[in-house]
């Protein structure tokens, strides 16, 4: 084989990769729970699964609204006093009884989401029927795989 006939195939062989590979990052579906806005996956995945009606849908996006302003909320005075415990270490030395106050703080402050996001599956078993109550109890351990901080998650098989 002369070497422009060999370098023409190696050309015409990286250049089907490229388009293959590009091919495949641009049209392959986004894995569950990726995609457009954040938890937009599970939101249609939930809806799937309980098979809800349409004006359980419109419940359900006001349960979603509602349960998200409140994270948000939450979100913020956590960063905040996170901030504020954080800032103890330019100080030379710590009251203990204002660590203690911070961290008690955050600590409230992550029970609350807790006790939100409780609330919210529990609004949203609330407005199942009996059938789709059934559903709602195995799609449990997904919804637990979502709460949970990235580094407390169980391996999916």
């Amino acid at each position: 084989m002369k070497k422009e006939t060999l370098l023409t195939v190696a050309v015409i062989a990286l250049l089907l990769l490229n388009f293959g590979t590009l091919g495949f990052l641009l049209f392959r579906r986004p894995p569950h729970g990726q995609g457009g806005r954040p938890g937009e996956g599970l939101d249609r995945h939930i809806v799937e699964v309980l098979q809800l009606d349409e004006a359980q849908k419109q419940q359900f996006a006001k349960l979603k609204t509602e349960h998200h302003s409140r994270m948000l909320l939450s979100d913020a005075a956590y960063r905040e006093a996170l901030g504020n415990y954080f800032d103890l270490l330019k100080k030379d030395t710590v009251d203990q009884r204002i660590q203690d106050s911070l961290q008690a703080n955050m600590t409230r402050i992550q029970n609350e989401r807790a006790t939100v996001t409780y609330q919210h599956f529990a609004d949203l078993k609330a407005m199942c029927r009996p059938e789709q109550k059934q559903h709602f109890e195995a799609l449990l351990p997904e919804l637990m795989q979502v709460i949970l901080p990235h580094n407390n998650r169980t391996p999916r098989n």
